[in-house]
């Protein structure tokens, strides 16, 4: 205990050390974004406590991106992908799986009860307004599936009518189109996203060792929303997803081509939202509801079909009793659902609140617990404390800590081979300490010390295939570090690295402790993006990626990628866009013996209207 202690002590003795350092140079003006995720109401990032990455829509154009899951790996999370595009891919926040890491779509959780994690393959950015990445424990706010981290994405909506059209072709036989637009209509205000992408792909089995046999993978997705103004004070909120396609892997042991082999799925996703102010208060109810279906499909034939949902009712009241002084309180119920040759089914309802006080114009303060009662493993209290610090000149000093609890999902305990019926809930504490430190009004540093510690963590025996309870402590700690600047009016710069030692106990029971596997050690990007006219954009990213190892203690080769893309004003609303990935034609592995994508190069018009 008290080696614990002094490791906590040295560890943020040195982090306060650094953060005073870069300090030293601040100068005199805070950001004006606005984060919704990290508090469930509206706060300026200068009062959050706890580490948030904002994406706007502008970041998201200027990338090209098409996929969350690489918006994220620009933020130095690791994905970990069973092939290519399409197939299962894990995220890695702060040296966790991906179980870990909840997704929320305008209010709507697509965390998948039969995957035991966010489907990331299957989410686009079409029509996103921002994207904020609060990493860290947020358990309070949305549940046990939000011990490493949540990612909150918001679609545009209302405003000037406008909408664009677009196509895109290129590698492995890859076409894509779409249509997104956003406006108002009467009293209400709407947007929505349409795509469908398909593509011939490249063997999910490393092409390295033999496999030729191209795994191919289709994708359509609706998603709209519209909020509609009854009164002053009443607005009604509806959102709806479904995302509908097949995917081809591979499998066996060893890994080879397989022919034939993949699923078919649709998914299902709405929100139903009523909201009314009384006074300094905003009373929110919503229904959301999740549904799955997905075929399994061997030699070209159906082979089974399983189905997985989930439905919640929820309360969330915000307000006021003065400007310095903010509540959050909420009361839900969700029941998840899984159903293959057996239906299994489980009633989780929970209750929490959250206090934020602004004493002074520099320290902002958050307090927040939460009950939850689980029909199979009964009650769990947990809480978070934040607090965020900026005197005088542009920096930014955070502080959070945390408890966690995640009770073991229907498939973890249920699903045939790999369920285990007597595991038992994990629970876990997060620290973090960080600052943002605006060098000047074109420079921004920030860096974070993080520590999460999971007692009796649900892992995977390899050796029996089985879902276990891995006795003991597991421990992931790090850095992150950012810069960004504006260099010019026309050049902005964006540098990121990681450093994350995740380690738990060996599922066999041996004692040994051992690294949790595709976490790299240490991650590093740049970022660039140019204008040298008003007509013409550039951008360029390098990602490097060192350190990582495999289950059976694999080492996977380091990796550097190059990313290019351009666009080009071609007439008035029309551009044309060119988009260049793995431009080196680095050959690397995610996921051992899985193929990724050599050099690939696609070219795409939008036309706005």
């Amino acid at each position: 205990m008290k080696n614990k202690l002094q490791n906590k002590i040295s560890i943020f003795g040195a982090s306060a050390l650094v953060l005073s350092a870069l300090s030293a140079a601040a100068q005199d003006t805070l950001p004006d974004e606005i984060v919704v995720s990290a508090t469930g109401v509206p706060t300026p990032a200068a009062q959050i406590g706890a580490s948030v990455d904002v994406i706007s829509a502008e970041d998201l154009r200027d990338g090209q991106y098409v996929y969350l899951q690489d918006v994220l790996r620009g933020q130095g999370i690791n994905i970990a992908q069973n092939g290519g595009i399409g197939t299962l891919s894990n995220v890695f926040l702060r040296g966790l799986p991906g179980r870990h890491t909840n997704l929320i779509v305008d209010g709507i959780s697509l965390f998948d009860p039969r995957s035991n994690q966010v489907l990331w393959n299957d989410a686009l950015v079409d029509g996103t307004r921002q994207i904020e990445i609060i990493r860290g424990s947020h358990g309070v706010l949305y549940g046990s599936n939000a011990v490493a981290g949540v990612v909150s994405q918001f679609t545009e909506i209302g405003g000037e009518t406008q909408t664009s059209a677009y196509a895109e072709t290129g590698a492995y036989s890859t076409n894509r189109i779409g249509l997104t637009g956003q406006g108002e209509l009467g009293q209400a205000a709407y947007g929505y996203a349409i795509s469908h992408l398909d593509t011939d792909g490249y063997s999910a089995a490393d092409e390295d060792d033999g496999n030729m046999e191209d795994d191919g993978y289709d994708n359509t997705t609706l998603h709209a929303r519209a909020d509609l103004e009854l009164t002053a004070n009443t607005q009604v909120e509806f959102v709806m997803r479904h995302v509908s396609g097949e995917v081809e892997f591979d499998g066996g042991f060893p890994l080879a081509d397989v022919v034939g082999k993949g699923e078919e799925y649709k998914r299902f996703a709405y929100r139903v939202g009523l909201a009314h102010k009384v006074g300094s208060w905003t009373h929110h109810f919503n229904v959301t509801g999740y549904d799955s279906e997905i075929e399994s499909v061997t030699d070209f034939a159906v082979s089974s079909t399983t189905d997985a949902k989930r439905q919640k009712l929820a309360y969330r009241g915000s307000g006021k009793m003065s400007d310095t002084l903010k509540f959050v309180v909420g009361v839900e119920d969700e029941t998840s659902e899984y159903a293959d040759t057996n239906d299994y089914e489980v009633d989780v309802s929970a209750a929490y609140a959250l206090v934020q006080a602004t004493p002074s114009e520099a320290l902002t303060v958050t307090t927040a617990l939460r009950h939850d009662d689980h029909e199979t493993f009964g009650t769990e209290t947990t809480y978070r404390l934040t607090a965020a610090y900026a005197p005088d000149g542009p920096a930014i000093y955070r502080a959070a800590h945390g408890t966690a609890y995640r009770a073991p999902s229907l498939t973890e305990l249920y699903l045939p081979l790999y369920g285990n019926a007597d595991l038992q809930p994990e629970t876990s504490e997060s620290t973090e300490l960080g600052a943002d430190i605006f060098l000047s009004e074109v420079v921004k540093a920030s860096v974070t010390f993080f520590e999460i510690t999971i007692d009796d963590i649900i892992g995977y025996n390899p050796a029996t295939f089985q879902s276990v309870q891995v006795i003991g402590k597991t421990r992931s700690r790090g850095a992150e570090l950012g810069l960004s600047v504006s260099a010019t009016d026309t050049l902005g710069l964006r540098f990121s690295a990681a450093y994350t030692n995740s380690q738990k106990p060996d599922a066999s029971g041996s004692g040994e402790r051992v690294r949790e596997v595709r976490v790299p050690r240490v991650q590093a990007g740049a970022f660039a993006n140019w204008r040298p006219r008003t007509d013409l954009s550039l951008g360029a990213s390098v990602r490097h990626v060192r350190n990582t190892i495999d289950i059976g203690n694999v080492v996977l080769d380091d990796y550097t990628l190059v990313g290019l893309t351009g666009r080009w004003q071609w007439r008035e609303n029309t551009d044309l866009l060119l988009r260049i990935e793995n431009a080196t034609d680095d050959d690397y592995q995610t996921v051992n013996g899985y193929g990724t994508s050599g050099s690939a190069a696609y070219i795409g018009i939008k036309r706005s209207f």
